[in-house]
């Protein structure tokens, strides 16, 4: 173990820093301020000015040399004469002098600091100081007043092992009022951060018990059972869980066996309106108050609109396939009798259902829309949505005119999840058409619908047969349950060209038809069942070497699709080996950046994993690393990326929202379409019960060309036999209430 050391003096200059408070500086000695030794650490929020007394130990850098790893840091104690001779003529009382110093020190003694921290005016009484200090030493001595309690506060985090990111947001947001944020942290700090993504719940909780909340008082018991219960939500998709599951996790979470002391937490949580308790369910009040959104506002949307007669439509239909076949070169074209009808529907209601499976001309179907709502309105006042960056360039690759862009965008999202554009600021869009809708959770559809006030024309569409959304809710697919809703099934399917047998593939996985003679005489399927992992893998990256040179100009050209993370045929293990085979900058250490497991290499295809407005970066981006930049002690600097022909340099910060995406999750893969998909198929030693024929469904409905199938062949077919459970959500239920109760 390092031997801890301990020394006093003044940060001189600060280097590298990041957003986390980490940086490295120059130090010097409070005995000689031209020593100088170089620290890093936690110590951004070190004052220049400031005498400290840092405690750490020393490191040695192959390439940069020593350097002092500062594990705690306080404001030095003053208590000998000279310390505090050295106090008063240090940087933060400027011109003032050892001789001026001695002055105030002999007049007032031992104390003198402690006296001017009680009483600055003591000043004016001493003889012999020249008044051009007094107020130098005044502002000094106030500044060391207000720093005080920081550096108290600071200390505290720093030997109870607390989270010294959460203080310096707190510095940063209340402007370092000691006060204010003491205040904060001991009294109903829960309450105040559970929603403001500070840090983890545990690290905040930490912070709350150590300010004085009681391990087992009804409040901490309470927010523990908000925390559970949004865990469940995500984990599972449901939208409430009940009060037996979360009894049972507060037990084990908390080490309470006193049922009656959890009930009174819950009960607490109720009152508080963290928790919403009705019907034997437990709701987040997120989740709660999401339902209840979409449920008001679809209602309020579900209403006919006054049109021209059903020949006149019909005529404008006639004329939009006219326009259609010569734009696409295509002879003879006509909407089929599906696609006509949700013209139809979409001419004479504000809201608009549709779903379809691959083939069926969803796409097609949006462009007539846009020009059936041109021509009835006189207006291209319209907007395109999707979940994801990459549905909605696929939409722009086939419309390119559609202007398609990220529900994110089109709400002009800020941090943390929310939106500019609001119920207070809706949309000016006429029209708005969401795509890609099985993947929209609750929370962002709340979103969405609330601000369509002013909109003309609301249109959903989707595939309900794919995978749900990753957060809470199942939107869609309930909207779609509802009979009194106005939905389309697109079911004639038109992308059969030259016997592609890709959507066959996909229709007979999801009616559990598909056997293994199917897939030998599907052209545009191939199959490679193995049981062996290593050979499994050798055909993978045999494939992938096929198509290395397209998949350098083209990240869409081929992708990899796994079930799950782990294992010998996981995301990450595939990932590993094709960057390994075939990135050849992997052998220069410039380029390559390790993040714990994980290795970057310059040219690796990598995915961004979240919405950023400022970066314009959406989740699910595909691009590429340019270069990988470090400091001047060999920490990540940034990192130059390439995203959608634009090149973007990504802060440490920013990269962590970063994966290597060779190979990817299917739900990660929604909403895009690939030349060529690779399904992987791992062994069930490493699957965990969710590879269903949902999830097969939805991967083999991103190729687009060919798709190969690889793996175990048992598992495969054991799959499309599962359907996964539906989610328990209320949204159908609200909203018969609600339709019901309004007549």
């Amino acid at each position: 173990m390092n031997e801890l050391l301990t020394f006093r003096g003044y940060v001189v200059k600060y280097g590298f820093s990041n957003d986390a408070g980490w940086g490295t500086g120059t130090f010097a000695s409070e005995d000689n301020l031209k020593q100088h030794m170089s620290i890093k650490g936690s110590i951004t929020s070190m004052d220049k000015k400031t005498l400290y007394e840092i405690t750490g130990y020393f490191e040695e850098h192959p390439r940069y040399g020593k350097s002092f790893n500062v594990q705690t840091y306080r404001k030095a104690p003053i208590h000998s004469t000279k310390e505090q001779i050295k106090f008063l003529a240090g940087p933060a009382f400027p011109g003032v002098g050892e001789k001026t110093a001695e002055i105030i020190i002999n007049h007032l003694g031992d104390k003198a600091i402690t006296q001017l921290v009680k009483n600055i005016e003591l000043l004016n009484e001493i003889p012999g100081l020249n008044a051009i200090y007094i107020p130098i030493i005044k502002k000094g001595i106030e500044e060391n007043i207000r720093q005080e309690g920081q550096e108290r506060l600071r200390y505290i985090f720093f030997e109870n092992n607390l989270k010294t990111s959460i203080l310096d947001w707190m510095d940063n947001h209340f402007d370092q009022d000691n006060d204010i944020i003491e205040n904060i942290f001991s009294n109903s700090f829960l309450s105040f951060a559970k929603d403001k993504e500070i840090a983890s719940f545990e690290e905040l909780d930490k912070v709350a018990v150590y300010f004085g909340l009681e391990l087992h008082s009804p409040e901490r018991i309470a927010y523990w059972a908000w925390k559970l219960a949004d865990d469940f939500l995500f984990a599972s998709g449901d939208t409430y869980t009940n009060k037996d599951y979360l009894s049972r996790s507060l037990m084990r979470k908390l080490k309470i066996q006193d049922t009656e002391l959890l009930f009174e937490g819950i009960l607490y949580a109720k009152e508080k309106g963290i928790l919403k308790l009705t019907k034997n369910r437990i709701y987040t009040e997120e989740s709660w108050r999401e339902e209840q959104i979409i449920a008001d506002n679809i209602i309020k949307l579900n209403i006919p609109t006054k049109n021209a007669n059903k020949e006149g439509i019909s005529w404008e239909i006639n004329q939009i396939e006219e326009e259609i076949a010569y734009e696409n070169k295509i002879k003879d074209f006509k909407f089929d009798e599906k696609q006509r009808e949700a013209l139809e529907l979409f001419a004479n209601n504000k809201l608009s259902i549709i779903t379809g499976g691959p083939g069926t001309g969803k796409t097609t179907l949006i462009k007539g829309i846009v020009k059936l709502f041109n021509r009835m309105s006189g207006t291209e006042d319209y907007a395109i949505a999707t979940p994801t960056g990459r549905a909605a360039a696929r939409i722009r690759e086939t419309y390119k005119k559609s202007y398609a862009t990220t529900i994110h965008k089109l709400l002009e999202a800020k941090e943390l999840n929310k939106f500019q554009i609001t119920q207070n600021n809706p949309l000016n869009q006429k029209l708005v058409i969401l795509d890609e809708c099985s993947m929209i959770d609750n929370k962002l559809f709340a979103s969405f619908i609330q601000s369509c006030d002013r909109v003309r024309k609301v249109v959903l569409v989707g595939d309900a047969n794919q995978l749900p959304s990753v957060g809470y809710g199942n939107t869609f697919a309930d909207l779609l349950e509802l009979d009194f809703l106005k939905t389309i099934k697109l079911d004639t399917v038109h992308r059969q060209k030259n016997g592609n047998g890709i959507v066959d593939l996909a229709y007979k996985v999801l009616n559990e038809t598909l056997e293994i003679s199917d897939l030998e005489s599907m052209s545009n399927v191939e199959i490679n069942f193995d049981y062996n992992n290593q050979n499994t893998m050798n055909k993978v990256t045999e494939i992938v070497g096929q198509h290395w040179d397209d998949l350098e100009k083209r990240a869409n050209h081929l992708q990899v699709v796994c079930p799950m993370y782990g294992g010998g045929l996981g995301i990450d293990e595939i990932n590993a080996q094709i960057q390994n085979e075939f990135n050849e900058n992997v052998k220069d250490k410039k380029k390559v950046y390790d993040r714990g497991d994980y290795r970057f290499v310059v040219e690796d295809k990598i995915m961004f994993l979240k919405n950023d407005t400022d970066l314009d970066l959406a989740n699910g981006d595909v691009g590429k690393i340019i270069k990988i930049n470090y400091d001047a002690i060999g920490r990540l600097k940034d990192v130059l990326t390439e995203f959608n022909d634009k090149e973007i340099l990504l802060q440490p910060k920013n990269f962590s929202d970063v994966k290597l995406s060779y190979a990817t999750s299917v739900h990660k893969t929604q909403g895009s379409e690939y030349n060529n998909v690779l399904l992987v198929i791992d062994s069930p030693k490493y699957n965990s019960g969710f590879i269903n024929k949902t999830l097969i469904y939805t991967a083999v409905t991103r190729a687009k060309d060919k798709i190969v199938i690889l793996g175990d062949s048992d598992l495969f077919f054991n799959a499309i036999k599962i359907t996964p459970p539906r989610r328990n959500t209320t949204l159908i239920e609200t909203m018969l209430e609600k339709r019901e109760t309004n007549g």
